[in-house]
């Protein structure tokens, strides 16, 4: 632990964690006169940069921590990422200068397999258009009939079989679908109790009625879907984002979706880490796609469980003096 005759100072790099200061002070009281909690109004990177030199933990969910940050944490000695994903942080900067950096561990498992099930029911059921139309006093059961879709018996292909991929397959086993794989880190599926096939991404986009993408952000998974895979896959599929909008080329959606070439797409994540889609985005006029504001992993017990336990468990354990748990970098 740091000298104690100073206080251990933790950023919180973004104000969504604020809440995190009282949950220290409520779960580790012993702590309470040790720690010295820096806020930020915004956390924009002019403010992380007047901020951070002296630090020795932050702790964030959304905003970006980059190289000039990272070149002023002169004391820096870890960063707790509150979230599954990590894309925000340079993980390459803070590799050199020997910055230890954890995600939240099972941070998003639960909300965000639940929230591609929706997606796809939302889809396939015609939601959105049925729920707007009874709204404005109209009827379209003679539009829906055989133009909504059962899950059962349908191929799903999970793209990125991680916790929250293989959380997605379990869910979608229970509904009956039959489920096949494109991940080339997963060794084998000892860990499921139902079969569970290992494909190539070509002939998962081949052969999946629908696609979900689990994977997380990195060079190698930025723009993995593209015009070509978008065109590979069969006319009456559909296509489902809860991981990162940069994985997918979103012109080239939009057209694959303009053009009908397959039955849709829900999206629940756009750009890069968090970002809203642009104002005269087309994706947000077309009747064949359902989108949510990046929310499938901010449930409340989701929340609390990742923020105010996994996230500041670590932080403490750190503050003690021991290993992180969940270290990605």
């Amino acid at each position: 632990m740091a000298d104690k005759r100073e206080p251990f100072r933790i950023l919180i790099t973004d104000p969504i964690l604020n809440e995190m200061v009282n949950q220290a002070k409520k779960q580790y009281p012993e702590y309470t006169d040790k720690i010295e909690w820096v806020l930020v109004e915004k956390g924009d990177e002019a403010e992380l940069m007047s901020k951070v030199p002296g630090i020795r933990i932050m702790a964030g969910a959304r905003n970006r921590i980059n190289k000039n940050i990272l070149d002023k944490a002169d004391k820096l000695i870890f960063i707790q990422q509150c979230s599954a994903g990590y894309d925000n942080v340079d993980l390459k900067i803070a590799r050199e200068k020997g910055v230890k950096v954890s995600n939240a561990g099972t941070a998003g498992v639960i909300p965000v397999a639940e929230h591609t099930l929706m997606l796809m029911l939302a889809a396939s059921k015609n939601l959105i258009r049925s729920h707007e139309t009874m709204r404005a006093g109209e009827w379209i059961f003679g539009q829906c009939v055989a133009k909504v879709y059962e899950l059962r018996d349908k191929t799903l292909g999970i793209i990125g079989m991680g916790k929250i991929g293989t959380q997605v397959a379990r869910l979608a086993h229970a509904f009956g679908m039959k489920i096949q794989f494109f991940d080339p880190y997963r060794k084998d599926t000892k860990d499921l109790d139902f079969q569970a096939n290992k494909v190539s991404l070509e002939e998962l986009l081949k052969t999946s009625d629908y696609i979900s993408i689990n994977a997380l952000l990195t060079p190698e998974t930025r723009g993995l879907i593209g015009r070509k895979q978008l065109e590979t896959m069969k006319p009456t599929a559909y296509l489902i984002n809860t991981s990162r909008g940069a994985i997918v080329d979103e012109e080239a959606l939009a057209d694959i979706l303009e053009q009908k070439k397959i039955r849709g797409a829900g999206l629940d994540v756009y750009g890069e880490h968090g970002d809203p889609p642009p104002k005269n985005s087309r994706l947000l006029k077309l009747d064949n796609i359902v989108l949510t504001p990046h929310i499938g992993g901010v449930t409340a017990e989701d929340l609390f469980r990742n923020f105010y336990v996994n996230s500041l468990g670590n932080i403490m354990r750190v503050v003690r003096g021991e290993d992180p748990q969940w270290v990605v970098s």
